[in-house]
């Protein structure tokens, strides 16, 4: 299901007012002998009742907590919703059986769009100080946006406690299990290339502050000059790239030239100078536009192996030699991460590993090719950024010395006008990394990435060789689980980004090697145990002990590595914190999931290896994130498609919870489609939510009437108990309608138990809207005083299991009918469940049933 058009954009409702008022039915129904509350009012009534953690209502020992992924705090996708409705249907049906059941929700941690969100606002991270409270603030806001609205649904849950577990004590825990993990050797880390904005002086992370952009650029040719090769040419003879104007800088780090076997070489006569291009980057330098006497004139073809015992000079820094090198055949087709195929064919590679991605993405690739004139090279030269992370060139750079990033493109293009090293062409559309900051282009540069790696452990086959592990699933959820723990690789730990918790991680200032004493890192963790932003506010010197040293080369001088958790990993670190992974089977009670089945078992694949390498201390076998785990898959079709509020706002809060566990929903095509889908769903619900509310309140009124005919005051019926029900006293017609009602409470009864909460509604409807619907009318045309007794405890049974048996899906009508019908100060979902006395709903009272239908009615 795709994301869906706003089916109720029309609607002027104020949002603001939408908790406040009683939504309205679209069909007209009898005024009621009683008043139907506002949605807040009940919601208001729950809390104050503290229904849900009232422990004199259950039993005091736990029977199941409630597990899930987190709930993200900024969007609400319909499966969220389905998975909160599936869970709390079964919380309150658990609640009426008299069990308690746990359910603390467990919210995504510093998500990556609140930081979008407020950079996108200010347009700046200048002051981190601020953006990081602002960012607080955003997150907060929207999770209590969030929790609002589930509340505001009927859900009931540990609300104070899931707030607790973000506070700045869990941010302590994190750096507790960092360093426990890299003392484990479980964490590793790598220098990686990301993307850097020049303007914001910021990493970028890829896929969430860095957009891919086409633009109109100016293409140049930079000359390199031949210092060993074609000599029978004389001096002027040059080897030409193909580089954009606003990258020129990267020239600066180049330290090779790759070439490949699949590409012509053209030696062309251009002005006064002999050029060696590549045939693709011929054909760019010539256009359609270009005429004949501006193009160069081909003179050879070159071979390729010629071509190798060329050497370049550099055309920054004449006294360094650029050598032509060739590329591993086969190497191009594996690199399938990067998305510029033009460049990847072009047949000229610049070797810059430190700022040129294409270039990146080959070396990590050299490993799987034998030894090579590449990697003999790469092996032996230095791969260093040439600019800081300030953006500013370093010694290496030569005459670029101290110059800043968006100075040095100016310089480099003057230098290169000076030297005749040049050619301009045209302006040609390129992709480019765009900075969603500053919206100005991003360039590239090494960053230290952290990743949690399991190779070299034998972690992964102790977990999956232990039977004692695998004997608290059942076979299907064990072979689920089982391959996912297979296919677990690597996880990223560390983001580039500008909010969240930071990786307790110092290095050396002299020798860039890692503080990796623990007793020092303990002491680390407690300087910065009140929370992230202790790490922040003290120096380094505050936070070490004194007389620290680097063990490696005993300088007294350390850095903080600005390196953030990745919000994955943070996530599944507070899953753990909340999980059974230190408590064996025994001491754990059961879990229950309801959630879409693939995206789960790969959330508790990476939960169980990670638990297992947190576990080093104990036995792997008791290391399970889930004990006694039940999956519930959710029906239907699964989508993450977001919810528009006016749906939650326009339509009562009962029918939102029925349609998003109704599994009527498909797969559609189109927006327009899916929208239509969604809407006509929305309707059918309401419609047949509205005229079931109709039946059953039409039901009360009788029940009040049967008082007025015997003269007697109005009054709430008193609660129904089934020890002092007779049924033997109930006339014929009440003993049949009790028996037809008894026959689907049983399946609606069955169906709870086997959790297909998708099917409830639909029971009951049809039983109220069919037989109740029948009874009630016929009980009005057939009232006496001698039935009288039994009519009462007749309908007053049915409407107590029927309305009970509404709640867990319906919670707001059935909390007014509860209220409505019986004298109790509590709430519906502070009583047990009764059953009706079994009787034998048999053929020959069916067709009975029917007879006295037909003749009556």
């Amino acid at each position: 299901m795709k994301k869906a058009k706003n089916p109720t954009r029309n609607s002027k409702e104020n949002p603001s007012k939408s908790n406040t008022r009683k939504k309205t039915d679209s069909v007209k129904t009898p005024k009621p002998s009683f008043e139907y509350r506002l949605e807040s009012d009940i919601v208001r009534f729950w809390s104050e009742q503290n229904v849900y953690l009232n422990k004199e209502n259950t039993s005091d020992e736990l029977t199941c907590v409630i597990r899930e992924m987190p709930t993200p705090v900024s969007t609400f996708s319909f499966d969220t919703l389905k998975g909160k409705i599936y869970q709390d249907t079964y919380l309150k049906y658990e609640l009426m059986q008299g069990n308690s059941v746990k359910y603390t929700p467990l919210w995504e941690t510093f998500p990556f769009n609140i930081e979008t969100i407020v950079i996108r606002e200010n347009k700046t991270t200048a002051n981190m100080s601020n953006f990081r409270k602002q960012c607080r603030q955003v997150f907060s806001q929207h999770l209590k946006s969030q929790q609002e609205k589930f509340i505001n649904l009927g859900i009931f849950a540990d609300w104070t406690a899931a707030e607790k577990s973000l506070d700045t004590r869990y941010e302590a825990k994190i750096f507790s299990h960092f360093d426990r993990l890299r003392e484990y050797s479980f964490l590793r880390d790598e220098l990686r290339l990301s993307d850097w904005c020049p303007n914001c002086i910021l990493p970028l992370e890829s896929g969430k502050t860095v957009n891919t952009v086409s633009t109109s650029e100016l293409f140049t040719y930079v000359k390199f000059p031949l210092n060993i090769g074609f000599e029978d040419f004389g001096k002027n003879v040059y080897f030409t790239i193909q580089v954009i104007q606003n990258q020129l800088w990267e020239v600066a780090g180049t330290i090779a030239l790759g070439i490949t076997n699949d590409v012509t070489y053209w030696l062309t006569h251009y002005q006064d100078d002999y050029l060696i291009f590549a045939e693709p980057h011929l054909k760019k330098f010539v256009g359609r536009s270009t005429k004949p006497k501006d193009c160069p004139t081909p003179v050879a073809k070159i071979d390729v192996e010629k071509l190798k015992e060329c050497s370049l000079t550099h055309p920054l820094y004449s006294l360094n030699e650029v050598p032509i090198v060739s590329i591993p055949e086969g190497m191009i087709p594996k690199i399938a991460e990067y998305d510029n195929r033009r460049e990847l064919e072009s047949g000229i590679i610049p070797i810059n590993p430190s700022h040129h991605t294409l270039s990146y993405y080959i070396l990590k690739s050299l490993d799987e090719f034998q030894e090579t004139e590449l990697n003999r090279f790469v092996h032996s030269t230095s791969t260093a950024p040439v600019f800081d992370e300030n953006g500013r060139f370093t010694e290496d750079a030569d005459t670029l010395c101290g110059l800043y990033l968006p100075q040095v493109t100016p310089f480099i293009t003057d230098e290169f006008d000076a030297k005749g090293l040049l050619i301009k062409t045209r302006k040609q559309k390129a992709k480019q990394h765009q900075c969603q900051i500053c919206e100005g282009s991003s360039v590239s540069r090494p960053y230290r990435h952290w990743v949690f790696s399991f190779l070299g452990s034998e972690i992964k086959d102790e977990v999956t060789n232990s039977t004692e592990y695998w004997q608290h699933y059942d076979e299907n959820l064990r072979n689920l689980i089982y391959a996912e723990i297979i296919n677990v690789d690597e996880l990223p730990v560390s983001s580039e980004r500008q909010w969240g918790i930071p990786l307790p991680i110092l290095r050396c200032d002299n020798c860039n090697e890692l503080l990796s004493d623990k007793k020092i890192l303990r002491s680390v963790r407690s300087s910065i145990r009140r929370g992230a932003e202790q790490w922040f506010r003290l120096s380094v010197e505050e936070i070490l002990p004194a007389e620290t040293v680097c063990e490696s080369c005993n300088f007294r001088e350390f850095r903080k590595e600005s390196t953030y958790i990745q919000s994955n990993f943070a996530n599944l670190l507070q899953a753990l914190d909340a999980s059974d992974y230190k408590n064996t089977a025994h001491e754990s009670v059961g879990s229950i999931a309801f959630v879409p089945e693939t995206k789960f078992i790969k959330w508790v694949g990476q939960l169980s290896i990670l638990s297992a390498a947190l576990q080093q201390s104990r036995p792997t076998k008791d290391s399970q994130p889930y004990k006694n785990l039940h999956l519930i898959p959710l029906s239907g079709v699964s989508s993450d498609s977001e919810i528009q509020e006016s749906f939650i706002e326009k339509y009562p809060a009962d029918v939102v919870r029925i349609v998003s566990i109704s599994g009527d929903l498909q797969n559609t095509t189109s927006d327009e489609e899916d929208s239509e889908l969604l809407e006509s769903h929305i309707k059918k619900y309401n419609r047949k939510y509205i005229q079931l509310k109709k039946v059953l309140t039409n039901t009360i009124d009788v029940c009040m009437k049967v008082d007025d005919s015997q003269n007697t005051k109005r009054r709430r019926r008193k609660s129904f108990n089934p020890n002092t029900f007779k049924i033997g006293e109930l006339n014929e017609t009440d003993l049949l309608a009790i028996s037809k009602v008894n026959n689907t409470i049983s399946s609606i009864d069955i169906a709870y138990k086997t959790k297909e909460f998708h099917t409830i509604f639909n029971l009951l409807s049809d039983l109220c809207l069919k037989e109740l619907d029948q009874y009630i009318q016929l009980s009005q045309k057939t009232l006496t005083k001698k039935n009288f007794q039994s009519l009462q405890s007749s309908i007053t049974a049915i409407l107590k299991v029927v309305i009970q048996r509404l709640a867990p899906i319906a919670p707001f009508l059935a909390e007014d009918l509860n209220t409505a019908v019986f004298t109790s100060s509590k709430s519906i979902f502070e009583e047990k469940w009764v059953e009706l006395p079994q009787t034998n709903w048999n053929d020959d009272m069916v067709k009975e049933w029917k007879t006295l239908i037909s003749k009556k009615l």
